[in-house]
């Protein structure tokens, strides 16, 4: 007989479910309600994919069980499936309380029997094993990207005692009352038959039993409402994030609509940030992943992303203690802080959303996205950064001091670059670049850096003069060329980004545009990804992309020598925002003589070069600067040669090469891999000489000239 079948325990079960219930529906609405009060986020397009994708990304937890991260990938999983398998049971465990007549076990029969009861016996075992396995790696292991809590052992606490109390519970049930096909669940069966063995009486059992029912009961309860409150509401709120989560590239930002009728612009109070944007922080698991691959943590900037959800939380929980009852406040997520200094029942100071984040982490983003791509639960660390940037620019004009000047150049010039000796033609010189007129097929765009920047123009004739070896029909804007807007908008200027947008799309209207080749990736993240948001769709494709594609279709053929160890970077807007990993790889593989060998980070896990989220033109605040880590990193491979595909991670390097290595003779040369095929395909540059020639030179000469004799070596007779 079950404790909760007869009075007075039917009315304590009654109470107690009824009551949990009610609580948890409670503490769920109340931060709905905060959320309700956010901006508008559709994210109810490609809904069918959305939920298709659920399968890997929730059920086969794709993103959790990563190479990397194998030992937690495998403890979540057996915890994660076991939760989710094991939800049968529970089900069967709330309707048997009310009655057996309506359990699972009862109208399924000898079904359940055979197809329930030893799975869940299985999968108890392996969260009671995961539970282990992670109260391990928190006691012992205690990695430094994890946030080490007395929260993450109480929730430890609450799983394990939840599976042992099942495990229990049945076993006594099947001691007091034998049912048939009681034996499939072997775990539960076999201790039964210990209790029955050991000659405990029937009052003993049965005592048992209502111990277990209720323990079970109670951490069941206790759990469920202990949830929201927790850093494990990712339990309940993973789901929706996942079918929620951004299905547009990562680098694409959403625009600000209807400047003339806005108020505010950006996120700087919690009522700024859309209902997205208040999910995620309820969804970090504050495992860390993101904060052990950004490059400003890592190079001991202020910024954690991991910290920025938990600081945005702390604002949002203030929101919603202003609704919440207060008949109930939960301590261990109180935000502000004491402003009279009583401690627990002093005043709190209500804290904006800047206030909370802090001013220096919003500006330390490179906007590399490696945050996210490492986040096994889809948040959006970059893009409520940006919203921030968005504030602090448009709203305070609170920005970096090199911010503004560089948002005034483009305001002014039609450019980033404070000073240039060059004009937006400067780089044709000695060429025959066809002025684009609507009849050719690609407009080439090069871009401020391309042709304004001395270090990028070689990069710039070197595609000029293999486009034209290829016979490729195109042409170039010249003077009519002016910024894309992107460092604008990633220094939070959103009405001025619009408004070089907009006069670009016009532009290329007018001259008939449809086809785009860009010099840097950051024009093309922005042509192919935001311009669609102001009716400016093109066909886009990067200078790495389209020469790989000569290549294969033999258009270029490399036939010069380049004996050079090439280590390639990723430029995060080419490769991590939009997934081009393989264009500038196969043109170093087809250089004749050439070695590739690859850093320790690359591909999806690159390492920016710090110039992201316009960090080209903003100081970094503290630490080691990010280009040194990463040049310091190429140079771990022994390579001569760093390659890339981006004009900023060219002058991160050439910037970085000398702090690594003082002496100018040993120095790696940085190339962009249309300067390396530019040379291998047709060779040295017209009207003298260029960067990848004279390296190569120097190179062939090292190669050719025998090593000197050492100083005591004797001199052999030659034979005649």
């Amino acid at each position: 007989m079950l404790p909760t079948h007869e009075f007075p325990g039917n009315y304590v079960y009654y109470v107690s479910f009824v009551a949990a219930l009610a609580f948890f529906a409670y503490s769920v609405t109340m931060k709905v309600a905060i959320f309700a009060t956010g901006r508008g986020d559709n994210r109810f397009d490609k809904l069918i994919d959305r939920v298709v994708s659920m399968v890997p990304y929730l059920l086969g937890n794709a993103r959790v069980a990563r190479k990397r991260y194998w030992y937690s990938g495998v403890l979540h999983s057996m915890i994660w499936w076991g939760f989710l398998v094991l939800q049968v049971r529970t089900i069967n465990f709330l309707l048997k309380g009310f009655s057996t007549e309506i359990s699972l076990e009862h109208l399924g029969g000898a079904w359940y029997d055979v197809i329930i009861r030893a799975p869940m016996d299985l999968f108890n075992i392996l969260v009671i094993v995961g539970c282990l396995m992670a109260a391990y790696q928190r006691a012992f292991w205690k990695p430094a990207r994890m946030t080490l809590n007395f929260d993450g052992w109480l929730i430890l606490w609450f799983i394990g005692f939840l599976m042992v109390s099942d495990v229990f519970l049945n076993s006594f049930e099947f001691a007091t009352d034998p049912q048939s096909g009681q034996a499939w669940s072997f775990l539960s069966f076999g201790l039964s038959q210990v209790w029955l063995r050991t000659g405990m009486s029937t009052n003993m059992q049965q005592a048992w039993l209502d111990f277990w029912w209720y323990a079970h009961l109670y951490d069941f309860l206790l759990f469920l409402n202990y949830l929201p409150y927790s850093k494990h509401s990712h339990v309940l709120t993973v789901p929706f994030n996942i079918l929620f989560r951004r299905v547009a590239p990562t680098g694409q930002l959403q625009p600000i609509r209807d400047f003339e009728n806005a108020e505010r612009f950006g996120a700087g109070a919690v009522a700024d940030l859309s209902w997205k944007q208040m999910l995620d922080p309820y969804t970090c698991t504050e495992c860390g992943r993101c904060e052990i691959n950004c490059p400003a943590y890592l190079t001991g900037k202020e910024l954690s992303p991991k910290k920025v959800m938990h600081d945005m939380r702390t604002a949002i929980e203030f929101q919603v203690h202003k609704v919440q009852s207060p008949l109930f406040v939960w301590d261990a997520l109180r935000p502000g802080k004491s402003v009279d200094g009583d401690g627990a029942n002093g005043a709190i100071e209500e804290l904006t959303l800047i206030d909370s984040v802090g001013f220096n982490p919003v500006w330390d983003c490179v906007t590399c996205g490696a945050c996210q791509y490492q986040c096994p639960v889809f948040i959006e660390h970059v893009p409520a950064l940006q919203d921030m940037r968005r504030f602090l620019t448009m709203n305070e004009a609170n920005m970096p001091e090199t911010a503004a000047q560089t948002l005034m150049q483009i305001e002014q010039r039609g450019h980033p670059w404070r000073g240039t000796p060059f004009s937006r033609t400067s780089w044709m010189e000695g060429l025959d670049v066809p002025t684009f007129d609507g009849t050719q097929e690609y407009l080439y765009w090069v871009g401020c850096s391309g042709a304004l920047v001395d270090r990028n123009i070689p990069t710039t004739r070197a595609v000029a003069r293999l486009l034209k070896e290829a016979g490729v029909s195109y042409g170039c804007l010249g003077d009519e060329e002016s910024c894309s807007g992107d460092p604008a908008r990633r220094l939070g200027n959103e009405y001025l980004y619009q408004t070089q947008a907009q006069a670009l799309i016009e532009l290329f209207h007018a001259r008939g545009v449809a086809k785009i080749i860009t010099n840097c990736p950051h024009c093309f993240n922005t042509f192919a990804n935001e311009y669609p948001q102001f009716e400016g769709k093109f066909e886009v494709i990067h200078h790495s992309s389209f020469l790989s594609q000569l290549l294969q279709k033999g258009a270029l053929r490399p036939k010069h020598e380049l004996p050079l160890a090439v280590t390639y970077h990723d430029s995060c807007y080419l490769g991590r925002h939009n997934g081009n990993y393989d264009g500038p790889r196969d043109i170093v593989d087809a250089l004749p003589g050439a070695g590739r060998v690859e850093m320790p980070r690359n591909r999806e896990n690159s390492f920016c070069c710090g110039a992201g989220g316009s960090h080209m033109w903003v100081e970094e605040s503290k630490g080691k600067r990010i280009n040194v880590a990463r040049t310091e990193e190429a140079y771990s491979t022994g390579a001569q040669v760093v390659a890339t595909a981006c004009p900023f991670c060219i002058q991160m390097f050439e910037d970085g090469i000398p702090t690594v290595e003082p002496d100018e003779e040993k120095r790696m040369k940085t190339f962009d891999v249309a300067e390396l095929l530019e040379l291998s395909v047709i060779g040295r540059p017209p009207n003298g000489s260029s960067p990848a020639a004279d390296a190569l030179d120097a190179r062939v000469a090292a190669l050719a000239s025998p090593p000197p004799p050492a100083a005591d070596a004797q001199s052999e007779p030659v034979a005649e």
